[in-house]
C-alpha cells in the first residue's frame, strides 16, 4: 500500500494524474475501469473527460460510484450534474446507474454490472471524495453499505435513496485518487495518513486498502 499526499487547489493538476495514469494503462493493451463520483469531484470529472478525448479509449470503461436514486437524468443525479458540466466521451464505454426500474431493480442490476465490468478489467482506478464526516463514495458512516457484502447497495436517508459501490467493490481496485479541500476535512485527511479507524464509523479508511492511494488537499503536508 502506498499512499501520496499532494498540496494543491488546481482541479487542472487532479486531472492531469488521473489521465498520465489511465492513458499509461491503455497504453500498454489493458482494459480499464474508471469510476467517477458527483459532489465536489465533479469539476475534476469533467476535466478528465476533456483531456482523454482524442485519445484512444476503446478501451475504457466509465462506471460511477455512486448515485442518488430517481428517474433518468433527474436534477439531483450524479451523472446528470457530470453530463450538464460537460462530462462526455463517446468512444468510452459508460454505463450510468439508473435505468428507470425501482430502487432494488436497479441496484440488482448495478451489482451485476459491476461483477462483469470488475473481471474484465486488467486496471481499476477510482476518483473519490470524501466529507467531513468521513463517508466516501455514498458509504455513509453507520449505513448498511459499510458490511454489504455485494459489491452495490442502496439505503434511504433523510436527503436522498442511494446507491452505491460496497467496500467490498474498493478493495477490487488498483489505484485510488481523493480530491477534498477545506479545514473541514483536514482531520479526515490527518486520520487517513496516520490513524486505523473502524470503517463503520469512518467509511474512506477503505480507501487505504487500495495499494495506490493518492490524495489531493489544500492541507499542507
Amino acid at each position: 500500500m502506498s499512499i501520496t499526499l499532494k498540496t494543491t487547489t488546481k482541479i487542472e493538476e487532479v486531472a492531469d494524474f488521473i489521465v498520465a495514469s489511465i492513458l499509461s494503462q491503455l497504453n500498454q493493451g489493458k482494459r480499464v475501469l474508471f469510476f467517477v463520483t458527483g459532489g465536489s469531484s465533479i469539476a475534476v470529472g469533467v476535466k478528465v473527460s476533456e483531456l482523454l478525448k482524442g485519445n484512444s479509449v476503446q478501451n475504457l470503461t466509465i462506471m460511477l460510484t455512486d448515485e442518488r436514486y430517481g428517474e433518468i437524468n433527474h436534477s439531483n443525479s450524479n451523472f446528470f450534474q457530470l453530463s450538464e458540466k460537460g462530462f462526455n466521451l463517446s468512444q468510452a464505454k459508460i454505463i450510468p446507474i439508473l435505468i428507470n426500474e425501482n430502487i432494488n431493480v436497479t441496484t440488482q442490476k448495478f451489482n451485476e454490472n459491476l461483477t462483469k465490468e470488475l473481471n474484465l478489467a486488467n486496471y481499476k482506478i477510482g476518483l473519490f471524495g470524501v466529507g467531513a464526516d468521513g463517508h466516501t463514495a455514498g458509504i455513509l458512516p453507520e449505513s448498511v453499505a459499510v458490511d454489504c457484502q455485494d459489491f452495490a447497495s442502496n439505503y434511504n436517508t433523510p436527503l436522498f435513496s442511494r446507491i452505491t459501490i460496497t467496500p467490498k467493490t474498493i478493495e477490487k481496485f488498483n489505484e485510488a485518487v481523493v480530491f477534498m479541500q477545506g479545514e473541514e476535512k483536514w482531520p479526515v485527511i490527518k486520520d487517513l495518513l496516520n490513524e486505523d479507524i473502524n470503517i463503520l464509523k469512518q467509511p474512506a479508511q477503505v480507501l487505504k486498502k487500495v495499494p495506490l492511494l493518492t490524495i489531493f488537499s489544500d492541507l499542507k503536508s
